[in-house]
Formats: structure tokens, sequence, C-alpha cells
């Protein structure tokens, strides 16, 4: 029986995917140790060699056609076996133990977990993008006490669902290419508890790097004032996967 599916959507990922792969062995070699069975899935839409990398760490490597990461990462839900489905990034680091904290969030009754995200090289950030990273953990923090924050999140880079949750759901809405972690976990808040995990993982900050503090909280107050006030998001957001 496999305890959790780490379904990883990629598209062109060759310069950060085979790191994120090596972390996550190691986790995965850790959860294995304490009898936590573990599927890798890839679903790669790649016009580079990401599969070629993809397939040193797992068979599981699926190509599909279409562009979205929601519609791939239901793809990879669709195809996978675990009871807990673990919804990675492509440039997410995990730590050594973070699947033996997912898989143990969710013996005390949570129907899902999520966490806080660091960047991977913090000395390599500009006042500005350290400012940034110091409240988003402030406000992920928060929501373990203050829980209707919980509504606001919109963390991507890993989220875990167990997969009779997911499936009872629908998974992610596939015409969204932002907030669709948000829209999934309000509706899973109506549903049962979600878990925030102690511990962090590691992130690029490419998103951050490429846009900047300024036009990156520009597009993400935008997107949330537009979707909870109009039910729409910025046609112009640019789809990465």
């Amino acid at each position: 029986m496999i305890d959790i599916s780490v379904i990883i959507a990629a598209r062109n990922e060759r310069e950060y995917l085979e790191e994120t792969l090596k972390r996550l062995s190691l986790s995965i070699r850790e959860a294995q140790k304490s009898n936590v069975n573990v599927e890798l899935i890839v679903v790669d839409s790649s016009d580079d060699d990401t599969p070629n990398i993809a397939r040193k760490f797992t068979e599981k490597v699926y190509s599909f056609p279409l562009k979205g990461v929601s519609r791939a990462r239901n793809y990879g839900a669709k195809m996978s076996h675990g009871r807990i489905l673990t919804f990675m990034d492509a440039d997410t680091l995990v730590q050594k133990n973070t699947l033996i904290e997912i898989f143990k969030a969710f013996h005390n009754g949570s129907i899902a977990a999520i966490t806080y995200v660091l960047p991977k090289n913090y000395n390599d950030l500009s006042f500005s993008e350290k400012l940034f990273y110091v409240l988003d953990g402030m406000f992920i923090k928060a929501c373990r006490i203050i829980r209707p924050l919980l509504h606001f999140y919109n963390r991507g880079d890993i989220v875990a669902i167990r997969k009779d949750f997911f499936n009872a759901v629908n998974g992610f809405n596939e015409k969204l290419n932002m907030m669709e972690i948000t829209v999934l976990l309000n509706k899973l808040l109506r549903l049962g508890k979600i878990k925030v995990l102690r511990n962090p993982v590691y992130e690029s900050s490419r998103r951050l790097k490429q846009w900047g503090f300024l036009k990156s909280h520009k597009i993400w107050l935008k997107n949330y004032l537009t979707f909870y006030l109009f039910k729409r998001l910025d046609a112009n957001y640019e789809v990465v996967r």
C-alpha cells in the first residue's frame, strides 16, 4: 500500500528539478525507514530534457501535453495510488524529515497540511526580498493560531491532501492559473482541519527575483481583490507550467 504520492508538475525545469529530486529522495528514504511507503510522480509538459532528469529518480514520468499546473496536478492525482497526495513545485527543496512530518500530520484527523517557505539562498536576496519572506512567514505561522487566515493561503510550493477529500471536492479548478491553492483549501476548510507544519521547505525565489518585491505584491494583491470581490483573476498572469 502506498501512503504518500508526491506529485510534481514540471515544464522545462532542467535548471531546478535534479536538486529538487535529490533532496526529495533523501526524504523518501527517511520515510521508508519508518515504513512509510512513498511514490514519486512527475507530470511533464517540457520540450527540454526535464523528463530524462526525472527518470533518474522515478519510473512514473507521464507526458502531459496540456498547459496549466492545475490540469497537470489533477492528472498526477488520477495516476496516483497513495492515500495522501503531496503536490510540490519543481523548485521546492524539502528537508529530510518533511515526508515523515506530513505523514504524522494526518494522524490527528487533519485532511490537509501546508507549511511555510524560506529562500534557498537567503544571503543572495535584497533587503526587500528578505522582507517578503519575513512577512510571508509571519502570515503562515499566524495561520496556526488564527484559523480563518487559511482562507487566504496561496503557497503552492508544497501542499498535502487526503486523496478521498481531494476527490470529494473535484481536485484543482483547471480554469485557474493562480489562486488554485486558495480555492482548493477554501473547499477543504468546509470539510475538516488543515494542519500547518512546524518545519519549512525551501524555494529558488525565481518569481520574486523576476518581478521584485513591489511588482510581486502588486500582482498578488490585485488578484486577491479581484478574486474575492469579482470572482475573476488577471487574464495576463503568466502560465509557467
